[in-house]
């Protein structure tokens, strides 16, 4: 019986501190929930908004090039590394905020994923910290 009383004891104190994670004080959570304030929309220029809608459309004929596309290989399904290029150059067209930027190069990696070569150019243009590509950390929305 004595070698089951510290097997006992442990399991005591875990069920104790389950019981108090789990239950009790939900004024904190919401409390901290309803401070939390929306960001304003991002407020883009004709310009910017002209590259995104370009920038949108290399993205969704990214993804028509891709669909038939059943393996990986290097160079990618044909003409998929000019469109690539094309996307790259159309999104540099206009300085665009870094959260914009990085979620039009995030859906064309993802457009081109079964495309290596086309994967580590996208890779290149990845802002960090919104250092690369000429943008600046005080251009988010």
């Amino acid at each position: 019986m004595s070698r089951f009383l510290p097997a006992a004891y442990v399991v005591a104190v875990l069920a104790v501190f389950a019981a108090g994670c789990s239950g009790g004080n939900h004024e904190a959570a919401t409390a901290t929930t309803a401070s939390v304030k929306t960001s304003a929309a991002c407020k883009l220029s004709a310009a910017q908004r002209r590259t995104v809608a370009v920038a949108s459309a290399d993205i969704r004929q990214l993804r028509r090039i891709q669909a038939p596309v059943q393996s990986f290989s290097q160079r990618g399904a044909p003409h998929q590394e000019e469109l690539t290029g094309k996307f790259l150059l159309d999104l540099g067209s206009s300085k665009l905020p870094v959260n914009v930027f990085s979620r039009l190069l995030h859906q064309a990696k993802v457009a081109t994923r079964l495309c290596g070569d086309c994967g580590s150019s996208l890779e290149t243009e990845e802002p960090v910290l919104g250092t690369r590509s000429g943008l600046t950390s005080g251009q988010s929305c």
